[in-house]
């Protein structure tokens, strides 16, 4: 039998793949709160070193006056080790005031960002130079003076060597607590996972402690998940008890039933052979006669027990058309019971299905009509009727021999049973097995007198069996 894949294994194999996809995506997402934080830090640094160099800035007599504040390149010291540069621009002459004449100017600033003039809203943007990548900042201040207006332009440029530090120290500490988070998740799930399947070993274990005989239901405690396959295993090994009982009851039956007619056939053949009177061997040869057709008789309806036992358990029901059923039964029997001066005859005439096993109906129908054959006189006959009404559908079959006193009605069913005033040579199954067949069916089989002599067997299949 080939093994399926371990539950265990596919619940770490998904639980590392789920780790990792999360984590993955922490990481990523860590990364890039680190870039942006570190970036909105430093640009805030560039940012205040520009306001303080716009604040130093004022026009006096028409002349731009620039006082630059220690402040500001204190604010960008902070950063150490990065380098700054800077320029301050008046606009309308283009004339670099002070500071490095070939940082970026307005133009080169991205166009789809504008600066509301008189306003020191900042304008960011990142380019290379000397050779270092650099983040620049640029704000424009008008400075106001009587009748006259000057705009300047303040471009501050810092290399982004600490931000990148500052990103991967961040990011570094976010990636040393996710694998710390990873291995810690992962050892938990583990545990986790240990802790939900130890109820499949522990059941494994109380199967494995039991010897091969015993079929009691287990009730070892699991979780609500695993209980129904629980049941299902609790109602194979009740099927499967059933199984043994019935085999075992119906070997030790057969071992009864068998051993005594072959034990008066072994003896009535040596009395045969030992008569010296013709007349007399020739009854004897007919009490043998007899003796085996009713051995015969027993065996097949053992035999058909044990058949109808087997499809009771694995056959599955279909929709069939009982009508049909009893009018090829009735078929099947009716020379037989005309060999005995017995007429058969089916009233039903209607259309009725049913859902049902039609080998195990088939042998109810023929033990039913058989056993009602055998109990009636010479000349009579036998009558199956087919009808419905609000119960079900009704199967009778009426006879008009001598009936069962009362007494014994209760006890007809039971196999081997016959009574003390039956004379008629029988097996003394037929009506054991014709009742398993009907409850089966989930039908109801009852007895009654028939008016003036005789009996009625009643067959009465609920509505739900109906199709």
């Amino acid at each position: 039998m080939s093994k399926g894949l371990s539950i265990k294994r596919q619940l770490f194999v998904m639980t590392v793949l789920v780790l990792c996809v999360i984590n993955g995506i922490a990481i990523w997402g860590a990364n890039l709160y680190a870039e942006r934080a570190a970036k909105l830090s430093f640009d805030r640094l560039l940012h205040g070193a520009a306001l303080q160099i716009a604040e130093s800035i004022n026009l006096l007599d028409g002349r731009v006056v620039i006082d630059l504040p220690v402040s500001a390149f204190e604010t960008l010291a902070l950063a150490p080790s990065d380098r700054a540069y800077y320029a301050v621009t008046r606009l309308d002459t283009k004339e670099v005031l002070t500071g490095y004449d070939n940082l970026p100017s307005r133009f080169i600033f991205p166009q789809s960002v504008s600066a509301d003039l008189g306003a020191e809203a900042p304008m960011y943007m990142e380019a290379p130079f000397y050779g270092e990548a650099t983040r620049f900042i640029r704000v424009v201040k008008r400075l106001i003076e009587a009748d006259q207006m000057v705009d300047v332009e303040i471009v501050i440029g810092q290399t982004t060597v600490a931000r990148l530090q500052l990103a991967d120290e961040m990011g570094g500490m976010v990636i040393r607590f996710l694998i710390s988070f990873f291995v810690v998740t992962l050892a938990l799930l583990m545990f986790g996972i240990w802790r939900v399947l130890r109820p499949l070993k522990l059941l494994k274990k109380a199967i494995e402690a039991r010897s091969s005989t015993e079929l009691t239901p287990l009730n070892t405690a699991v979780p609500t998940e695993i209980q129904p396959l629980i049941e299902a295993m609790n109602f194979f090994m009740a099927q499967l008890a059933n199984t043994l009982e019935r085999l075992k009851r119906f070997t030790g039956e057969a071992a009864h039933q068998l051993r005594t007619p072959l034990a008066g056939l072994n003896l009535q053949a040596q009395n045969a052979l030992d008569e010296p009177d013709p007349i007399a061997r020739k009854r004897q040869l007919n009490d043998i006669i007899e003796s085996s057709a009713l051995l015969s008789e027993t065996v097949n309806h053992l035999l058909n027990e044990a058949t109808l036992a087997h499809r009771m358990q694995s056959e599955v029901f279909r929709s069939l058309n009982l009508h049909t059923l009893v009018q090829d039964v009735c078929r099947s029997l009716v020379v037989w019971a005309l060999q005995r001066d017995v007429e058969i005859a089916y009233l039903g005439n209607a259309e009725h299905k049913i859902r049902g096993d039609d080998v195990a109906l088939t042998q109810m129908l023929r033990n039913l009509i058989e056993n009602a054959v055998k109990y009636s006189p010479e000349g009579s006959s036998v009558e199956i009727n087919l009808t419905e009404s609000s119960a079900g559908l009704i199967l009778t079959v009426s006879d008009q021999g001598s009936g069962i006193r009362d007494k014994d009605k209760q006890h007809v069913f039971e196999r081997f049973y016959r009574g003390q005033h039956n004379q008629t040579m029988g097996s003394g199954i037929g009506l054991s097995i014709a009742k398993e067949v009907a409850e089966h069916h989930k039908a109801v089989l009852t007895l009654e007198d028939n008016h003036p002599t005789g009996l009625i067997i009643k067959v009465t299949f609920p509505q739900e069996a109906t199709v």
